[in-house]
């Protein structure tokens, strides 16, 4: 079926399709999250568009948080589930599934682009320092639901696929946080309007199991 598309013009072939260029090999130990338990993964290959791994367990959901290393950095992502099998073992069988990338930081895809071909990390620059690094210590389900509501609210243009808006993230003080079961964060962002650039500081207040409110 799969050549029958491709000689009539039906889609194009799939980076982990058989005869696709463009992955490499190798063990990339990470995670996933799914239905809110967390899965030890083992990657076997990656690419610009995904990555395709195994996991001892059989992931029910469609789309997932996953996070991996790849020399030495940790990549976090949410990826889709584009296909899935299973692969017997001596011991016992493990699910394998090849993802395409949904979400993934700028930076992070530059790393991925540079490893799948074969290029060396880049010498760190001296007293480097990201807007967004202290937004991206935050889970990345909590990153999502900022976005989604700074760009409801008009304050935030919509990020592009496979990007994070660049945005500055002030965490309150630890005397700030209440029982330590939420930390209040202001938001810094930018939108670009018919009339210049506008500016925004947005608070929000992050909690323990995940919920975040806006207070103001």
């Amino acid at each position: 079926m799969q050549l029958l598309d491709q000689l009539f013009g039906r889609r194009e072939q799939r980076w982990f399709e058989n005869g696709a260029a463009g992955a490499r090999r190798g063990k990339f130990h990470g995670h996933a999250v799914c239905a809110g338990r967390t899965v030890p993964v083992l990657g076997t290959s990656v690419a610009r568009q995904g990555i395709a791994f195994v996991s001892p367990l059989q992931l029910a959901q469609r789309e997932l948080e996953l996070s991996f290393r790849l020399r030495e950095r940790l990549i976090p992502t949410r990826v889709r589930v584009d296909e899935s099998d299973t692969v017997p073992t001596p011991k016992r069988s493990v699910y394998r599934y090849f993802c395409s990338f949904v979400a993934i930081a700028a930076d992070d895809w530059d790393a991925v682009v540079r490893y799948v071909d074969d290029r060396p990390e880049p010498a760190p620059p001296v007293a480097a320092t990201k807007s967004d690094d202290e937004f991206r210590t935050l889970p990345i389900a909590i990153q999502n639901a900022i976005v989604d509501n700074l760009v409801r609210a008009g304050r935030l243009e919509p990020p592009s696929p496979g990007t994070l808006p660049l945005i500055r993230m002030v965490a309150a003080p630890r005397g700030a946080r209440r029982d330590g079961s939420a930390q209040d964060v202001l938001i810094h962002s930018k939108v670009e309007r018919s009339d210049g650039m506008r500016s925004f500081d947005t608070r929000f207040r992050v909690y323990a199991n995940g919920r975040i409110e806006l207070t103001a």
